[in-house]
């Protein structure tokens, strides 16, 4: 359960790992530990801040802080230790100390001074400025010890070759392009700190739209078609299953199923998400119809879906199933490069058309 946490001059909230607290011009979290001897590692990538205790155990955390230096604060168990993935607002310092009688590990975060930046040349009054470049963020599902569905391909082979055509298509329109993962890898092995670590890619101010890319698979192996998912309650019996095999599968799919619907929930009383789900909405609709022209593929529907990796977005966010990859001709069809272009072209067709409406802002 994530806990809102309101700014009203100075305050901490009491929690066992961490402890947060948000100060006049930083923000503090406060980790207790059993020993002088417990080890960490910090890393900083893309707004997201991640400490390692290897050794440690502590229960499953949802944090939202919304500090003018931190989003979010989450703690995901892992074999053998911990990780907390902090979702920072902008690039921080970070000021560590480590404190006696109790043991804890203080880090204080404060957003980084631009004043460092070399100015750029004054431009002629004249000339106006140029707009900035779209951001999109494309996220290749699945990776490394994580293959997806396998049928007449692998899931996540196909993604990332479709990730990497799109990504090339978008740059020669201008647009620049980000990748979750750009090979066979994954971002963590943990199911929940991986789907994290993507969402917390799309939550950041300096990306205009997320698109995260699947192979679909069905029961009677006998479906085929492309759809397209924004994040929402799923009502439909049938897309709850595949929501929970995208999640993970199995009980971990739908234990993270079951956490991104309470944040689905909230959606219904929060104005700017209701807002953004409506562009996601209209998102999902012009890729799936774009991806069907270009592919000749039967375009199923645009559906609100409890997609795990969706939930953070705060731009225009959708999961996009590119076709059927155990149906016996589809299948068949993803395994083929030409058809895999096709795809791609699809793809970045439907994205300059929702760009094109100016639906976004940086």
């Amino acid at each position: 359960m994530r806990w809102p946490l309101w700014l009203l001059g100075m305050w901490s909230l009491a929690l066992a790992f961490p402890r947060v607290g948000v100060h006049e011009g930083f923000t503090r979290l406060v980790f207790d530990l059993p020993s002088a001897q417990a080890a960490y590692r910090m890393e900083e990538r893309d707004g997201l801040l991640t400490v390692l205790f290897p050794g440690l155990s502590a229960p499953a955390a949802d944090l939202l802080v919304n500090s003018p230096e931190v989003a979010s604060v989450q703690v995901v168990p892992e074999g053998g230790g911990v990780r907390v993935l902090v979702r920072t607002r902008g690039a921080v310092e970070v000021r560590t100390s480590r404190l006696q009688d109790p043991e804890r590990l203080v880090l204080d975060l404060t957003l980084k001074k631009g004043g460092g930046a070399v100015p750029a040349p004054a431009q002629p009054k004249a000339q106006a400025p140029k707009p900035p470049k779209p951001v999109v963020l494309l996220d290749p599902g699945h990776g490394g010890v994580d293959p997806g569905m396998v049928g007449y391909v692998v899931e996540k082979e196909v993604v990332l070759d479709v990730a990497l055509r799109l990504k090339r298509l978008l740059e020669r329109e201008g647009i620049e392009v980000r990748l979750t993962r750009d090979r066979d890898a994954h971002l963590s092995p943990d199911k929940r700190a991986d789907l994290s670590m993507r969402a917390a890619m799309a939550d950041s101010s300096q990306v205009n739209l997320f698109i995260s890319i699947h192979v679909n698979a069905s029961p009677t192996r006998t479906a085929r078609g492309v759809e397209a998912f924004y994040f929402g309650q799923a009502q439909d019996p049938r897309i709850l299953a595949q929501v929970i095999r995208e999640n993970g599968g199995g009980e971990v799919g739908r234990r993270l199923t079951e956490e991104a619907r309470s944040v689905a929930e909230r959606i219904l009383s929060d104005i700017v998400a209701q807002a953004n789900q409506r562009f996601s909405q209209r998102l999902a609709e012009t890729l799936g119809r774009k991806l069907s022209q270009a592919t000749g593929s039967p375009y199923r529907g645009s559906f609100p879906g409890d997609f795990f990796v969706l939930r953070y977005a705060k731009v225009p966010a959708v999961l996009v199933e590119i076709g059927f990859g155990d149906h016996p001709a589809e299948g068949r069809r993803l395994a083929d490069p030409a058809y895999r272009e096709r795809v791609a072209q699809g793809l970045a067709e439907g994205i300059l058309a929702f760009l094109a409406q100016g639906a976004f802002a940086r």
